[in-house]
């Protein structure tokens, strides 16, 4: 580290502590990124899918770099045979995250944000005179140090123990957490611009199995991911590589990454006293789909105005910093617990019911019913397919 006093200090160089980082720096706070891996992104634990172009440029100049994919559309295979096909121009973007994530860390350090990898935060200590201290450890030899810093923001991830550090709950608790396998492949995928899924009694209820196509590379993205499977239940490699043979029987394996995903929607509270989370570590995740890239960079860029105006009015309180809270949730966060519900409806149908619920979705999705062109509009269509599921249900039983 260059010096012993930050404004601010910023925990983790994922793309919500970068862009964070990055835009407090811009605005002329002297912020330290600390990022515990040694080299920013590697390794790659995340699916890699995001939204589309247009709104990723709304928080930074998009650098093709990283684009691997255009993605038109979603194809979802459920129980008893019933794929549905919802074909959408320009819904999202497979990325490079490796190449994406250090993008944001160089424009973090342009911005004049230092950036110090291999570095792990190992403790923080409560507010005294106006400050936390931090003590950082060089992963190299060991070696600590103590810094201070005015006001501290945890992008640490899934595995976050800053806010516990400062007394938040943040523990992944089982039935919100999803555990997940995936498999780099050396091969193309015969719908190389779409994102395709398996969802339902028939392959895996509490989760999906994906293949996300990354076209520059060309390879997929092969996975699955389940809500905390009970004992004795097939674990996610073993379903991955399951249906790896299935799909890709020749085809070599590149890489095999593994984590949890927090799918509970936004934690309760997730500020302190000069302290907020944001990204994964504030469970910034979709429930539905496990993605977190857009709603973590869209919670950091909130995230970064409150805190400039903390130091603007000089209130750096719990109470003043959980209108950061309000803000994510009115942002994303309500919209997160709307699809939480729309997942739990899904996986406890019963086998009979959930085929017939596909058949709803799949008739929908054919007519695509209701919605604005600038939506990607496949969480909606299912929105509105659960809705129409539960009106004939009704209407059965009188």
């Amino acid at each position: 580290m260059k010096n012993t006093k930050y404004d601010v200090v910023v925990i983790g160089a994922g793309p919500a502590g970068s862009l964070c980082a990055r835009n407090l720096a811009s605005q002329g706070f002297q912020v330290l990124l600390a990022e515990k891996r040694p080299v920013v992104g590697v390794p790659v634990r995340c699916g890699e899918a995001t939204g589309r172009r247009v709104r990723l440029a709304q928080f930074m100049d998009v650098n093709e770099d990283y684009i691997e994919t255009d993605l038109h559309g979603v194809i979802l295979h459920g129980p008893g045979g019933v794929s549905v096909r919802h074909d959408k121009p320009d819904i999202g973007l497979m990325i490079d995250r490796r190449l994406f994530d250090q993008d944001l860390a160089r424009q973090a350090e342009r911005a004049g944000a230092e950036l110090c990898v291999h570095t792990r935060v190992s403790g923080i200590s409560p507010v005294k005179d106006g400050v936390r201290e931090l003590i950082l450890v060089d992963e190299a030899n060991g070696k600590e140090s103590l810094i201070t810093a005015r006001m501290v923001v945890g992008a640490d991830g899934v595995e976050s123990l800053s806010g516990r550090w400062v007394g938040l709950k943040t523990r992944l608790l089982p039935p919100h957490t999803c555990s997940a396998i995936e498999l780099r492949v050396d091969a193309m995928d015969a719908n190389p611009n779409h994102l395709t899924f398996w969802q339902g009694h028939e392959s895996v209820n509490k989760g999906y199995v994906w293949i996300f196509p990354k076209v520059k590379s060309r390879v997929v993205n092969l996975g699955s991911g389940v809500l905390t499977p009970k004992q004795g239940e097939k674990n996610m490699y073993d379903l991955s590589m399951e249906y790896k043979k299935r799909l890709f029987p020749d085809a070599k394996v590149l890489e095999v990454h593994g984590g949890a995903v927090p799918v509970s929607g936004n934690l309760p509270a997730y500020t302190e006293d000069r302290f907020l989370l944001c990204g994964d570590a504030a469970h910034h995740t979709n429930p539905l789909t496990g993605g977190g890239i857009i709603s973590g960079i869209l919670g950091a860029d909130i995230a970064s105005r409150w805190v400039h105006q903390a130091f603007k009015t000089g209130n750096f309180s719990k109470s003043f910093l959980q209108g950061y809270e309000q803000d994510c949730f009115r942002q994303f966060g309500k919209d997160h617990h709307r699809q939480m519900r729309i997942r739990d409806f899904v996986v406890d149908l019963s086998p009979p019911e959930q085929i017939k619920f596909y058949r709803i979705f799949r008739s929908m999705a054919k007519a695509d019913l209701s919605l604005p062109s600038k939506a990607v509009g496949y969480a909606r269509l299912l929105a509105l397919a659960a809705r129409n599921w539960q009106v004939t249900k009704k209407a059965l039983k009188s």
